[in-house]
C-alpha cells in the first residue's frame, strides 16, 4: 500500500516537493512547451534511449548502473504475455537529431519489477509500473560506467525545491533530446502515481523526473508520472548491486539479436554509398543506398545476422571510389567483416 492518498502538494513528504502553479499551470490537455538539446553542448551522460528496428526510439530511460537502466514498464514489457519485448534494445547517450551516436546499442538480458507486495506504492495499472532493465554482458560492449553516467537518486528527508521538475527525454519524432522545465507535480495518490500539468511528445514515456538532489520519479505518459520514494530507491540499489530485493521479480529476456551499421562521413564532399547484406534469417542478398554529407554520422537502415556485409562508395563525381573485388551488378564491393552484435561502426575517407 502507498503511504501517500491524494493530497495537495504542500503535504508531500520524504524529500519529494515541488512547486504547485495554482494559477500558471499548463493544462494537462495542452502540449507542453519543450526545447531541443545539443548533445555534443550539453550532454547528458546519463540519457539511454529504448529503442527498436534500426534507430526507432520508443521511450527514454536513465543510466543507474553498470548495465542498467531505468524505464518504464510499458517501454520493455508486453503486458498481455508479462514477457520482455523481444524487439526492445538500449542505445546509450544517442541523438539522432543531431547525428551524434557515441556507443552501440546493448540487448537486454532481464527486466526487474515490482512485486504487487512491495512496500512502496505498486501501481493498480500496468502502465503505471516502473522497470530496472539489465543488458547483456558481451566482450566488445563494456559497462555503460565506461560510456555513461550513472544517475544519482533524491534521498533527502525534508528539504523542499521551489520551482519545476527538470525532464530530460526522447522525441520520438525526431529521435532527438528534448528538455522542458515546465513541468510540475500536482498530487501524488495511492500507488504512487503523481498527477502531473504537462503533456510531453511521443517517447517521453521512462524519462527520469528529476529536482536538484536526483530523480525523484519518473514521466509515464499525458498528466501522469511515478514517485519514486526512499523504500524504492533501496530497493533498486539492491537489484543493481546484485544483492536482490524481494520487492522486484526478474523476468528473463530473449533478445533478437542483429547487426546494425552505422555509417560516418569523414571526407570534403557527399558520399554516395550502397551496401548489399543478407536480411535476419537469411535470403538473397538485399540492398540499401544513400548519400551521406560530409562530418555525417548515421545509421543505414541495415539488419543482419550474417557477420559479412558488402559496400561500395563514391564520391566527386566519380573521381573517388571505395570498391573491391566482390562483384555485383551495379559494380564492384569490398567486404566488411563483422564478429560482434549491435552497432558496426564504419567510417569513409578521402584519405583511403
Amino acid at each position: 500500500m502507498s503511504r501517500f492518498s491524494l493530497k495537495p502538494i504542500h503535504r508531500l513528504a520524504t524529500g519529494f516537493s515541488v512547486l504547485l502553479l495554482c494559477l500558471f499551470a499548463l493544462p494537462v490537455s495542452a502540449q507542453t512547451s519543450v526545447e531541443p538539446v545539443k548533445a555534443l553542448d550539453a550532454p547528458d551522460r546519463a540519457m539511454a534511449a529504448i529503442v527498436t528496428g534500426v534507430s526507432d526510439i520508443v521511450c527514454s530511460a536513465t543510466v543507474i548502473g553498470p548495465r542498467h537502466v531505468l524505464t518504464a514498464a510499458a517501454c520493455v514489457i508486453d503486458p498481455d504475455t508479462d514477457q520482455v519485448l523481444a524487439d526492445r534494445q538500449v542505445i546509450p547517450r544517442v541523438d539522432l537529431d543531431d547525428g551524434y551516436i557515441p556507443a552501440s546499442r546493448r540487448f537486454i538480458r532481464r527486466v526487474f519489477l515490482p512485486v504487487d507486495e512491495a512496500p512502496f506504492g505498486p501501481a493498480a495499472r500496468f502502465d503505471g509500473k516502473l522497470a530496472i532493465v539489465e543488458t547483456v554482458e558481451l566482450v566488445e560492449h563494456p559497462p555503460f560506467s565506461a560510456e555513461t553516467d550513472e544517475a544519482a537518486f533524491d534521498r533527502r528527508e525534508t528539504e523542499r525545491d521551489d520551482g519545476f521538475l527538470a525532464i530530460r527525454f526522447y522525441d520520438r519524432a525526431t529521435g532527438g533530446q528534448m528538455t522542458t522545465p515546465a513541468c510540475a507535480a500536482l498530487s501524488i495518490a495511492p500507488g504512487d502515481m503523481m498527477a502531473m500539468n504537462c503533456d510531453l511528445p511521443e517517447g517521453a514515456s521512462g524519462a527520469a523526473i528529476r529536482v536538484a538532489a536526483g530523480i525523484t520519479g519518473l514521466y509515464l505518459y499525458p498528466g501522469e508520472g511515478r514517485y519514486i520514494g526512499k523504500a524504492e530507491i533501496e530497493a533498486i540499489g539492491r537489484v543493481v548491486t546484485g544483492a536482490g530485493s524481494p520487492f522486484f521479480r526478474a523476468i528473463e529476456a530473449t533478445p533478437d539479436l542483429f547487426i546494425a551499421f552505422v555509417l560516418s562521413n569523414r571526407c570534403d564532399a557527399p558520399i554516395d554509398y550502397s551496401l548489399r547484406y543478407r536480411p535476419v534469417g537469411g535470403g538473397d542478398f538485399t540492398a540499401v543506398s544513400g548519400r551521406i554529407e560530409p562530418d555525417e554520422r548515421r545509421f543505414v537502415d541495415l539488419m543482419t545476422d550474417n557477420g559479412v556485409v558488402y559496400m561500395r562508395g563514391t564520391a566527386k563525381d566519380g573521381a573517388l571510389v571505395w570498391d573491391g573485388g566482390r562483384v555485383f551488378e551495379d559494380g564492384r564491393y569490398f567486404d566488411i567483416r563483422i564478429n560482434s552484435w549491435g552497432d558496426y561502426f564504419h567510417s569513409l575517407s578521402c584519405d583511403e
